[in-house]
């Protein structure tokens, strides 16, 4: 088989997989379009002297982590303050580590079926 025909299929295949980002514009209410003070709370409890202690034995400097909480949109800012206590710790995304061994898995086994030797 071709590299032009793998190109394609798999670009079909990436076509069908992913999902399609559609934009769509509407109203907002006020409290939407005003300021959040999720970005404040967050900023506020990073200055606290117990996270600052834990994120200098962590390797993080505590005046670094407020710059990068003052660089969050509002929507990013809220969704944080939201899932602060539930998040996981590393950031371990289960469901993209179970897809990355499918999609290589699959791949081998194709590869296998066109090369058995």
């Amino acid at each position: 088989m071709s590299t032009k025909r793998i190109v394609c299929r798999l670009l079909v295949m990436a076509m069908i997989g992913m999902p399609y980002q559609i934009a769509t514009a509407g109203m907002i209410d006020t409290r939407g379009a005003v300021t959040s003070g999720d970005a404040a709370a967050l900023a506020s409890s990073a200055a606290r002297a117990d996270v600052a202690r834990e994120l200098h034995a962590l390797g993080v400097d505590a005046a670094t982590a407020q710059e990068r909480v003052a660089l969050l949109s509002d929507e990013e800012a809220r969704n944080l303050a939201r899932d602060i206590h539930s998040a996981p710790a590393g950031g371990v995304y289960a469901a993209g580590i179970v897809a990355i061994i499918l999609i290589v898995g699959l791949g081998y086994a194709w590869y296998k079926q066109y090369n058995p030797y």
